[in-house]
């Protein structure tokens, strides 16, 4: 009978790599690459904008543009009753376009990552077959950019909330933990559409769909208490990754309150498993990317 014993088989060979030791070169290499990540998302913000009137501006005026939208459609036409989560404590109220608007950004710096990063392997052949670098950085790219959008939408958001409702209160230092969080999903969500994109075309086609359906799935336009009776709504709204993310900057921007810490840990748990998974998925794929592309 042969006995096996675990260790090296031949003398000098390589120890095994762990898992975290892998993750810790590869943060390292993204970092090492950080002038050609700045480059590709200033090459994705001029793209976006590119033979444009307005340039960066659109940045600003399609949300807008969107906000004023719904306000028709849900104040004028339908004459719905504003939508709430938690009264200010010094009860200002609240219009409906600045509710709307903050839960709006959020939702674009999400959903322009996830849509315009489907596509960041398959568009970037020339790249892909000129020069070795960190293949995660083209999706990374695009979270970046959306981040830079989503900078200027902020800024336009503090500014109708200090003219319209009043100060912000000392919550809003929970704006970089909250932004962190989104950062962080997005980016896994990225990585794993990017790479399965380069296999299966049709997916960027339907993630513009599945994205539509995930807005109706989070409480931008309405609160949670439009659900409350209805707790099989209720369940699944908790569910959504977005869900505490979009209230709590809501609560802490607009409403001055804190986040709700159980709906924001649970995102922050589902960030964390989509980075290891895209991660895992996009790590597997990448081998294969200069020969499809």
């Amino acid at each position: 009978m042969a006995i096996t014993i675990s260790g090296p088989s031949r003398p000098g060979s390589p120890p095994p790599v762990g898992r975290a030791t892998r993750s810790l070169a590869a943060i390292r290499e993204l970092a090492g690459a950080r002038e050609l990540t700045a480059n590709l998302v200033r090459r994705d913000l001029k793209v976006r904008h590119r033979g444009t009137f307005l340039g960066m501006l659109w940045s600003l005026t399609t949300p807008l543009l969107v906000v004023g939208l719904y306000y028709f459609v849900f104040k004028l036409l339908f004459k719905t009753s504003p939508a709430t989560d938690v009264a200010r404590p010094d009860h200002h109220a609240i219009p409906f376009a600045v509710y709307f608007y903050a839960g709006l950004t959020l939702w674009n710096l999400f959903a322009s990552s996830i849509l315009t990063s489907a596509t960041s392997v398959t568009s970037s052949g020339y790249l892909l077959n000129k020069v070795y670098f960190p293949r995660a950085i083209l999706p990374l790219s695009t979270v970046l950019s959306s981040l830079v959008t989503f900078g200027f939408e902020v800024c336009v958001l503090l500014v109708l909330t200090l003219a319209v409702v009043g100060l912000p209160s000392l919550q809003l230092l929970w704006v970089p933990v909250i932004v962190l969080i989104v950062v962080a999903l997005s980016f896994g969500l990225a990585m794993l559409v990017s790479a399965v994109n380069v296999h299966l075309r049709d997916l960027a086609h339907f993630l513009a769909v599945l994205v539509q359906l995930w807005f109706w799935g989070t409480p931008i336009i309405y609160s949670m208490g439009f659900v409350a009776k209805r707790e099989s709504l209720l369940t699944l709204l908790r569910l959504n990754p977005l869900t505490g993310v979009v209230v709590g900057f809501r609560n802490v921007v607009v409403l001055n309150h804190a986040p709700d810490i159980k709906l924001l840990a649970y995102d922050a748990a589902c960030a964390v498993v989509a980075l290891a998974v895209g991660a895992s998925v996009f790590g597997r794929f990448q081998r294969t990317f200069s020969e499809i592309v």
